[in-house]
């Protein structure tokens, strides 16, 4: 049996390569020079009906996000499109958030690729394309989805962590991490509000008190406790991070921080269709992506998104901050 085994084994280490050369002679042939379009996969049930937007609510919602991808459009990969087809596509996201008001969706840029086919005719790929997203109307990110760096913090929906760094960069921007940015109103009351330590002890002891589990609970409502009577009454007031103790609640500045949304942030005087809130990330590592690039195109491939993604800068951010409004 193991002579058969490794004869099997042997046989596809001696296949491999060929293998590997099939697939290579089956790779399609960019058509970099192509001449591309872009359009808006247009939409207006981009909510579930129990979100309660109404008709009118969408279509002039619709029309917000159109100004905001002919904004993005500036950039010049998207405005001289060669080699793929851009689209735009629009998609729901949770509208549950509590205190929620504008009207929340991710807006997905797609890039398309053109390519020969071996009969020679001329196709582009619209099957899960490499595609960049930002998000409007969700003070919540989607933690860990949608390339906002955050996680979900056990207790309390509203309670989640972003990233230790935050910088403001200008008025009405903000970047957490050096990559994960948030647009806004600065005029208005913090979109964020920091937990404090003893608030997450608390979340924390009011979730593991429901546990159904006797075993469990009683577990972590003693580990709470130990870690709580070890924590210095000093730091109780202080911002939580989300580290350092089983029950995940201490203050060390290069931990994530627990925050949790402010529903005051929300302009409930103007329509729920204005976009008042925007999140995406944006890799500022520019040298990084041009090596991306050279890498892939050493092997004969044209990388759309990640060249979108280099040419993607402070410009094509700052002209993303007049939308925030009525």
């Amino acid at each position: 049996m193991i002579r058969i085994k490794m004869k099997r084994i042997i046989i596809l280490l001696m296949l491999f390569p060929c293998i590997v050369l099939i697939v290579r002679a089956q790779k399609l042939t960019q058509l970099a020079d192509k001449q591309g379009t872009f359009r808006i996969l247009s939409r207006t049930d981009y909510t579930a009906p129990d979100c309660g937007f109404t008709k009118a609510e969408l279509t002039a919602n619709l029309g917000r996000i159109t100004d905001l991808v002919t904004v993005v459009r500036q950039n010049p990969v998207l405005s001289d499109i060669r080699g793929f087809e851009g689209r735009a596509r629009i998609y729901n996201v949770s509208c549950k958030d509590i205190s929620g008001y504008g009207i929340p969706s991710r807006i997905s840029f797609e890039f398309c690729e053109w390519h020969r086919n071996k009969d020679g005719t001329e196709t582009f790929s619209s099957i899960e394309p490499p595609e960049w997203s930002l998000i409007i109307n969700k003070l919540k990110p989607n933690t860990n989805r949608w390339h906002f760096s955050s996680g979900d913090f056990l207790g309390d929906i509203n309670f989640f962590t972003v990233p230790d760094q935050k910088e403001t960069v200008e008025r009405g921007i903000d970047v957490y991490g050096g990559e994960c940015y948030v647009i806004y109103d600065p005029d208005r009351p913090p979109y964020w509000l920091p937990v404090t330590v003893d608030e997450a002890f608390n979340c924390k002891r009011e979730h593991w008190k429901k546990e159904p589990n006797q075993y469990n609970r009683d577990f972590m409502m003693k580990t709470i406790e130990a870690d709580y009577a070890a924590t210095p009454v000093s730091d109780r007031d202080k911002p939580a991070r989300m580290c350092c103790t089983m029950s995940e609640i201490g203050t060390d500045p290069k931990a994530p921080q627990i925050v949790k949304i402010n529903p005051e942030y929300w302009d409930r005087s103007i329509p729920k269709s204005a976009i008042q809130f925007i999140y995406f990330r944006s890799i500022t590592n520019k040298e990084y992506l041009r090596g991306l690039i050279r890498e892939a195109k050493d092997r004969g491939d044209t990388p759309y998104l990640t060249i979108f993604e280099e040419a993607f800068d402070m410009d094509d951010i700052r002209a993303l901050a007049p939308l925030i409004g009525d």
